[in-house]
């Protein structure tokens, strides 16, 4: 495929991740427009409470469902919530963190919660699950772009060093589209992604964003560079792909089949116990003075699933994996203790 010059614009957005790449645009590619969210009444924690739900517009007969939550935070999980809080806080007078947020969601019941919700923080390589949902999303309606095959060059990828690799790719290999989600997703590897960012067509990529309803980064370099999510937002993309609500079911299968083989084990993992499955994505950020380090995965559990993401700032990489460590820990002590 004849590669086309891309703004400097797309380049950056994924910069806040893994540097500037550039993409090779494939065919346009149209989907349904963005939501609009629209409230009903429910009932959530034995009490009345608004659901907030989001659908995709664009069809004529149907609605599909992509988000529900009632707005109500559950009073179920209001201990889990302050055993949490006093942990940040701890850690925030003991120097370890500068700023930590958490959200907790059970499939099951819909209770939820969550902890400093308005603190926002640089996605790093947890920017990697939107790729593969817009690979995904594009193979939808182009299934040869899986199976197309691309060979590692490293003279033309960027080297971008982070603390936690395990398995990259080989100079000179030729690797399928589907082995490189493989590389970027269950070990991170940034040359995978660099070689997928010249895949993707951006527009889909900003579609996502749209369609589940979050704010996409402005066509703006500067805003590209600091664009930032919340750990609730972030969650919006794992509990799309649980509930089927976005991708194919094929694909949604695949893609957390691919994060429960993410083999960081120093966070979320490190605090349960070894035989409970877990589908989970980490992402490194921040400077060398002040780390940031997140992680967000759907865990297992008594025959449904809760999902959890955790993002950390501190001034040492490892001691942040250690809180969100400590984190999971908790959480699933209790949600083991409410079963």
């Amino acid at each position: 495929m004849a590669e086309k010059k891309i703004p400097v614009i797309y380049t950056l957005i994924l910069a806040i991740a893994f540097s500037a790449v550039s993409f090779v645009l494939l065919k346009k590619y149209t989907t349904p427009t963005a939501t609009a969210t629209e409230q009903t009444n429910g009932s959530a924690n034995s009490e009345k409470c608004n659901y907030t739900i989001a659908r995709l517009k664009g069809y004529n007969y149907i609605k599909p469902l992509i988000t529900e939550e009632p707005e109500c935070e559950s009073k179920e999980l209001a201990s889990l919530k302050q055993d949490i809080t006093a942990l940040i806080d701890n850690e925030k007078q003991a120097g370890i963190l500068n700023a930590a947020s958490v959200y907790i969601k059970e499939f099951s019941t819909d209770n939820w919660t969550s902890i400093n919700p308005g603190e926002s923080f640089l996605p790093g390589s947890l920017f990697k699950l939107p790729v593969l949902m817009t690979i995904l999303k594009m193979s939808e309606t182009d299934p040869s772009l899986m199976s197309r095959k691309i060979t590692y060059q490293p003279q033309g990828v960027v080297d971008i060093k982070q603390t936690y690799v395990t398995k990259s790719l080989k100079p000179g290999q030729s690797y399928t589209v589907k082995e490189l989600l493989t590389y970027m997703i269950a070990y991170s590897d940034n040359s995978a992604t660099q070689l997928l960012n010249r895949q993707i067509n951006p527009e889909v990529l900003i579609r996502i964003f749209s369609d589940l309803g979050l704010n996409p980064p402005k066509p703006n370099a500067a805003d590209y560079m600091a664009y930032t999510i919340t750990t609730r937002d972030y969650s919006i993309f794992m509990a799309a792909l649980y509930n089927a609500a976005y991708l194919t079911i094929p694909n949604s299968e695949f893609a957390t089949s691919l994060m429960a083989q993410c083999n960081f084990k120093d966070g979320l993992l490190k605090g349960l116990p070894a035989d409970v499955k877990v589908a989970h994505k980490f992402g490194e950020a921040g400077t060398a003075q002040i780390h940031e380090l997140h992680e967000t995965g759907i865990v297992y559990f008594n025959n449904s699933a809760y999902l959890i993401t955790v993002m950390t700032k501190g001034p040492d990489l490892k001691k942040l994996a250690e809180t969100i460590s400590e984190i999971s820990k908790i959480t699933y002590a209790r949600m083991k203790q409410n079963a």
